[in-house]
């Protein structure tokens, strides 16, 4: 079987499922020339076993997802009661929550972290609570499954809780039911709105540490609270905690970009698994909209899928404040059944622009001359808005919505 012969449905995810199931380790990831991680076939290795694509949402022919007839779903607004791991986590800490009880019951746990070193995110087993504390904090990038996913399959008899986007959940979930493994897992995706070209982010770090003047950071908090739940603020802390960086929310040059959906990859801008629920027990997200627009310390959305999924949210339940909602009061605040439209010369002149080292600031300042009038009116007045303390912010959100 030649694989790259076979038409395929959907652009590449870069979620590294592929190379974690290979039995011969035939696939390894790598960024490709705009940024994103690719898999990459190496031939001499591979068997033709086909098991890369039978996981891989490339050659899937995702069913539209029907709420409707999934009346056993439920969605609840959760915020922890512990103020520490309120202040501590991006939303309202369900997901810390989660992830430190199962590894307390023996599960193994497997998230996302952030490797000051090289600046990236990555998967990991966790084998300690200060791996579990690392899981706390959205990160806005990619991030590289593999190995990490590979140590987790090659790891029988024990219960796991895998934490990731939906194309990486997908894939894993596809082999566990292959393998006959699925009742091993708890399966938690996000509710994704896309990953940029981790070239942004590298370029924003380089920018970052010339202005401090500092090589190396200790942390990066990616979205921070500083000014209240949804601000997106990053901060960068060097030694001893000390804070180098704070961004200005209205002028961030990463987030404006991010934001864009100009710079995100293929698979993201008409993702049918962010708009499904099919292959996950639990999703996580952020509890936008009109419901919440005046709370300033996170409120977490917690869609419980499964069986399995209300059984380990049982195990948390009487640490958070719970309030059951309908999907209408959430879902049109997320990207669910969302297709962003791409201007393909507007996005082609920003990566040769990152290509060739101009600075974030003039990409920003290029997208902004690109808007349309209405796009360029809505900004201008985000900017006032943001001017303005952040529970007043939070109270014009609320008029918004309203209006």
């Amino acid at each position: 079987m030649n694989i790259t012969s076979i038409p395929t449905l959907h652009p590449c995810t870069g979620c590294g499922g592929c190379a974690a199931v290979c039995p011969k380790e035939a696939i390894t990831m790598a960024f490709d020339e705009q940024g994103f991680y690719k898999p990459i076939l190496h031939p001499s290795k591979c068997i033709d076993c086909s098991i890369c694509t039978q996981v891989c949402y490339k050659y899937s022919n995702i069913e539209t997802y029907d709420l409707n007839s999934h009346k056993e779903v439920q969605l609840l607004a959760c915020q922890a009661k512990d103020e520490n791991i309120l202040k501590s986590t991006t939303s309202g800490g369900v997901g810390y929550l989660l992830a430190k009880a199962l590894f307390n019951k023996g599960y193994q746990c497997i998230g996302s972290v952030y490797d000051t070193i090289i600046n990236q995110a990555k998967h990991i087993c966790a084998s300690t609570e200060t791996d579990i504390n690392s899981f706390k904090g959205s990160k806005y990038i990619q991030s590289m499954t593999f190995p990490a996913f590979k140590e987790m399959l090659d790891k029988k008899g024990q219960k796991n809780v895998l934490f990731g986007t939906p194309c990486q959940i997908y894939a894993i979930g596809k082999y566990l039911e292959k393998k006959k493994r699925r009742k091993d897992f708890l399966l938690v995706d996000l509710y994704c709105h896309g990953c940029p070209s981790s070239q942004i982010w590298q370029k924003y770090i380089q920018e970052i540490k010339e202005l401090i003047g500092k090589p190396k950071f200790d942390n990066v908090e990616f979205r921070s609270k500083i000014k209240g739940w949804g601000n997106f603020y990053i901060i960068v802390i060097v030694i001893n905690g000390i804070q180098a960086f704070i961004s200005n929310r209205k002028k961030d040059e990463f987030y404006q970009l991010f934001f864009s959906n100009l710079m995100l990859n293929d698979a993201c801008r008409d993702c049918a698994l962010r708009s499904s629920l099919e292959y996950t027990d639990i999703r996580l997200g952020d509890f936008w909209g009109r419901c919440y627009d005046t709370e300033t310390r996170g409120m977490s959305g917690v869609t419980l899928v499964t069986k399995e999924g209300k059984k380990a949210f049982e195990i948390i339940k009487n640490e958070v404040t719970i309030h059951k909602h309908d999907f209408s009061d959430f879902l049109p605040y997320q990207s669910w059944g969302i297709t962003y439209q791409v201007n393909e010369k507007t996005r082609h002149h920003l990566f040769e622009m990152l290509k060739t080292g101009r600075p974030l600031k003039e990409m920003q300042k290029y997208y902004f001359s690109q808007q349309p009038f209405k796009q360029k009116i809505k900004r201008h007045l985000k900017d006032i808005t943001y001017l303005l303390p952040p529970q007043y912010i939070n109270k014009v959100k609320k008029l918004y919505h309203q209006i």
